[in-house]
């Protein structure tokens, strides 16, 4: 039998494989699931992909693939790093992203070409207040330590800072029409003296031309429930979550432009109910779109929609490319209705 005839047969094989998995994962993990458990990782990285409103699953064509669909990483042909800054709530926030993919010469499913890729996350927030080594006294003598007191003891505070980062290790194929993918995840978490060791895995898969110009691709985040062992003894579940999408890309020639739509719909079930854009029990999604315009492959503008229609909800950004370097910016609006917004500067380069 030669590779031909084998190929379509894995591609439906690593999808059933997914799609019994993740529902497996879901019918037993997700009663114990952690609301917002690794949330510093929300959001993934690029100033590109923030800018299209994070629509970017069924796009997965830069290094900040390895976040959003590790499949895309199967067509890499160049080495590539990605650098991303970003500041939330003034500069109260620190969040970067780094990535890097390469192609190489092997592949583990025997497809046409495949890609490696490593990522690492980091959220820092610096100067939180400690107060649990305080004893508080009671004041009105109710048995009850009193908060005024605390006024007495503010030389003792201690401020400690918050650093949580996920290591990511990605891996590409190509496998006829499709690209499959998958990104194990170590986390690690820290507030003062507490922390946390997590392991988890993502599974993705890629189809470029589905029909016509358009792309369709789905993610199965945290596919085996991502587990978070704290030093204190507790322990909290990341559940998995369901991201299908697709991406529309539009050649116009005749003015030397081209357009890209993009959509996607980030659907959890860890009962957020009105935290979501739309919600049913515990099944909860946030839809995500995105429109990116290009002026000869060289300047770029952006816009979209995170999670949400209004105006605090809109994402807007640009790029250009230079040689083998990219810079990218995006702007992301007040979603928790605070005065405050999020800026992403990224910076990519080819070699």
């Amino acid at each position: 039998m030669n590779k031909k005839q084998v190929r379509p047969v894995t591609g439906r094989l690593f999808l059933l494989v997914c799609l019994t998995n993740f529902l497996l994962v879901l019918a037993v993990g997700n009663a114990w699931a952690t609301k917002y458990a690794g949330a510093f990782m929300a959001n993934g990285g690029g100033a590109r992909a923030l800018g299209m409103g994070g629509a970017f699953t069924a796009v997965a064509d830069d290094p900040s693939a390895t976040f959003w669909n590790p499949a895309g990483i199967a067509d890499v042909i160049d080495a590539e790093i990605l650098l991303m800054h970003s500041e939330r709530f003034g500069d109260l926030i620190d969040r970067d992203f780094a990535a890097f993919v390469t192609p190489v010469r092997w592949s583990l499913l025997g497809g046409d070409s495949a890609g490696l890729g490593i990522t690492l996350i980091r959220l820092g927030v610096d100067d939180i207040p400690f107060t649990d080594h305080i004893e508080l006294d009671d004041v009105d003598g109710d048995g009850i330590a009193d908060a005024i007191s605390g006024l007495d003891h503010l030389d003792e505070v201690i401020y400690r800072s918050d650093q949580e980062y996920a290591l990511m290790l990605s891996y590409g194929e190509k496998l006829g029409s499709w690209r499959v993918g998958g990104t194990l995840k170590l986390i690690h978490q820290s507030v003062g003296n507490y922390s946390s060791l997590g392991l988890g895995a993502d599974l993705a898969l890629l189809r470029p031309r589905l029909w016509r110009n358009l792309n369709a691709g789905i993610k199965f985040q945290d596919i085996t429930t991502t587990y978070l062992s704290w030093n204190t003894g507790t322990n909290e579940l990341i559940a998995p979550a369901l991201v299908p999408a697709l991406a529309w890309r539009q050649p116009l020639p005749q003015w030397n432009m081209s357009a890209t739509f993009a959509t996607s719909l980030e659907g959890r079930f860890e009962d957020r109910r009105g935290a979501d854009q739309y919600w049913l029990g515990n099944l909860s999604a946030n839809s995500h779109w995105g429109l990116e315009l290009g002026f000869s492959e060289k300047v770029f503008l952006r816009g979209g929609f995170d999670g949400g229609w209004t105006s605090n909800d809109m994402t807007a950004g640009g790029g250009f490319v230079f040689s083998r370097f990219t810079v990218d910016y995006a702007f992301a609006g007040d979603t928790l209705d605070i005065d405050e917004y999020t800026h992403r500067i990224s910076a990519s380069a080819r070699f």
